[in-house]
Protein backbone atom coordinates (compact mmCIF):
# COMPACT_ATOMS: atom_id res chain seq x y z
CA UNK A 1 0.00 0.00 0.00
CA UNK A 2 1.09 3.19 -0.28
CA UNK A 3 0.10 7.03 0.39
CA UNK A 4 -0.94 9.43 -2.00
CA UNK A 5 -1.77 13.10 -2.11
CA UNK A 6 -2.39 16.37 -4.18
CA UNK A 7 -0.18 19.19 -3.42
CA UNK A 8 -1.52 22.61 -5.35
CA UNK A 9 1.57 24.44 -6.18
CA UNK A 10 0.45 28.20 -4.64
CA UNK A 11 2.23 31.48 -5.09
CA UNK A 12 3.54 31.02 -1.84
CA UNK A 13 5.98 27.90 -3.49
CA UNK A 14 7.41 29.70 -6.14
CA UNK A 15 10.63 32.24 -6.55
CA UNK A 16 10.68 35.33 -8.59
CA UNK A 17 11.46 32.61 -11.78
CA UNK A 18 7.96 31.15 -11.67
CA UNK A 19 9.00 27.66 -10.04
CA UNK A 20 9.19 26.34 -6.57
CA UNK A 21 12.01 26.81 -4.45
CA UNK A 22 13.80 24.03 -3.88
CA UNK A 23 13.57 24.56 -0.09
CA UNK A 24 9.51 24.92 0.11
CA UNK A 25 9.58 21.30 -1.47
CA UNK A 26 11.26 20.09 2.33
CA UNK A 27 8.09 22.22 3.69
CA UNK A 28 5.86 19.66 1.22
CA UNK A 29 7.55 16.35 2.31
CA UNK A 30 6.95 17.59 5.97
CA UNK A 31 3.43 18.02 5.13
CA UNK A 32 3.46 14.94 3.70
CA UNK A 33 4.67 12.83 6.54
CA UNK A 34 2.44 14.66 8.57
CA UNK A 35 -0.29 13.80 6.83
CA UNK A 36 0.55 10.00 6.66
CA UNK A 37 0.60 9.79 10.66
CA UNK A 38 -2.41 11.36 10.70
CA UNK A 39 -4.02 9.31 8.12
CA UNK A 40 -2.34 6.31 9.99
CA UNK A 41 -4.27 7.49 12.79
CA UNK A 42 -1.27 8.93 14.67
CA UNK A 43 -1.55 12.76 14.38
CA UNK A 44 1.70 14.35 15.91
CA UNK A 45 -0.15 16.86 18.06
CA UNK A 46 -1.47 13.45 19.63
CA UNK A 47 1.68 11.85 19.84
CA UNK A 48 3.32 14.94 21.24
CA UNK A 49 1.26 15.04 23.99
CA UNK A 50 0.66 11.68 24.77
CA UNK A 51 3.75 9.82 23.97
CA UNK A 52 6.29 12.61 24.43
CA UNK A 53 7.83 11.86 21.14
CA UNK A 54 8.78 13.34 17.38
CA UNK A 55 9.98 12.07 14.32
CA UNK A 56 12.45 14.16 13.35
CA UNK A 57 14.16 13.76 9.80
CA UNK A 58 17.94 12.69 10.55
CA UNK A 59 18.69 12.39 6.68
CA UNK A 60 17.22 13.38 3.45
CA UNK A 61 17.95 12.56 -0.48
CA UNK A 62 16.09 14.43 -2.79
CA UNK A 63 16.65 14.47 -6.69
CA UNK A 64 14.88 17.01 -8.35
CA UNK A 65 14.15 16.42 -12.36
CA UNK A 66 11.91 18.90 -13.40
CA UNK A 67 10.55 21.97 -12.48
CA UNK A 68 6.96 22.91 -10.56
CA UNK A 69 4.83 26.16 -11.17
CA UNK A 70 2.66 28.15 -9.41
CA UNK A 71 -0.77 26.26 -10.28
CA UNK A 72 -0.08 22.95 -11.19
CA UNK A 73 -0.95 19.97 -9.12
CA UNK A 74 1.99 18.09 -8.02
CA UNK A 75 1.21 14.10 -7.30
CA UNK A 76 2.79 12.54 -4.00
CA UNK A 77 3.18 8.86 -3.14
CA UNK A 78 4.70 7.74 -0.25
CA UNK A 79 6.15 4.20 0.48
CA UNK A 80 7.90 2.98 3.35
CA UNK A 81 11.14 1.15 2.67
CA UNK A 82 12.78 -0.14 5.88
CA UNK A 83 11.72 0.05 9.65
CA UNK A 84 14.18 -0.24 12.16
CA UNK A 85 13.80 -0.31 16.07
CA UNK A 86 13.60 3.44 16.14
CA UNK A 87 14.16 4.70 13.01
CA UNK A 88 12.58 4.36 9.31
CA UNK A 89 13.10 5.33 5.57
CA UNK A 90 10.49 6.26 3.26
CA UNK A 91 10.44 7.60 -0.38
CA UNK A 92 8.04 10.39 -1.61
CA UNK A 93 7.98 10.11 -5.81
CA UNK A 94 6.14 13.23 -6.63
CA UNK A 95 5.53 14.03 -10.03
CA UNK A 96 2.97 16.15 -12.42
CA UNK A 97 0.75 14.23 -15.22
CA UNK A 98 3.11 11.48 -15.68
CA UNK A 99 6.37 13.51 -15.62
CA UNK A 100 8.83 12.96 -12.40
CA UNK A 101 8.94 15.97 -10.30
CA UNK A 102 11.36 14.77 -7.66
CA UNK A 103 12.41 11.94 -5.30
CA UNK A 104 13.00 11.82 -1.99
CA UNK A 105 14.53 9.09 0.50
CA UNK A 106 14.21 10.04 4.25
CA UNK A 107 14.90 8.17 7.53
CA UNK A 108 13.28 9.49 10.58
CA UNK A 109 13.85 8.34 14.13
CA UNK A 110 11.17 8.47 17.24
CA UNK A 111 12.74 10.30 19.74
CA UNK A 112 11.73 12.21 22.77
CA UNK A 113 10.83 15.70 22.69
CA UNK A 114 12.12 18.74 24.91
CA UNK A 115 15.29 19.69 25.96
CA UNK A 116 16.82 15.89 25.98
CA UNK A 117 16.49 14.25 23.35
CA UNK A 118 16.43 10.19 22.97
CA UNK A 119 15.62 7.94 20.72
CA UNK A 120 12.49 5.83 21.39
CA UNK A 121 11.59 2.17 20.25
CA UNK A 122 8.81 2.64 17.70
CA UNK A 123 5.58 2.09 19.26
CA UNK A 124 3.81 -1.73 18.57
CA UNK A 125 0.69 0.55 16.99
CA UNK A 126 2.55 2.82 14.91
CA UNK A 127 4.79 -0.12 13.81
CA UNK A 128 1.88 -2.20 12.64
CA UNK A 129 0.49 0.66 10.73
CA UNK A 130 3.76 1.65 9.22
CA UNK A 131 3.75 -2.25 7.82
CA UNK A 132 1.21 -1.65 5.84
CA UNK A 133 3.31 0.66 3.94
CA UNK A 134 6.45 -1.47 3.72
CA UNK A 135 6.84 -1.86 0.34
CA UNK A 136 9.21 -4.40 0.60
CA UNK A 137 7.85 -6.01 3.43
CA UNK A 138 11.35 -6.10 5.50
CA UNK A 139 12.36 -4.67 8.42
CA UNK A 140 15.70 -3.98 9.33
CA UNK A 141 17.88 -1.96 11.82
CA UNK A 142 18.89 1.54 10.87
CA UNK A 143 22.59 2.13 12.50
CA UNK A 144 22.19 5.75 13.95
CA UNK A 145 25.47 7.02 15.41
Amino acid sequence: MVFHKEEIIRFRHCDPAGIVFYPRYLEILNDMVEDWFEAMGYPFDEMESCLGAGVPTINLNITFMHPCRQGETLSLTLRCLKIGDSSFEIKISGERMGQPILEAQIVLCFTTIGRQVNKLSIPDGIRKKMLEYNTEQTTATILIS
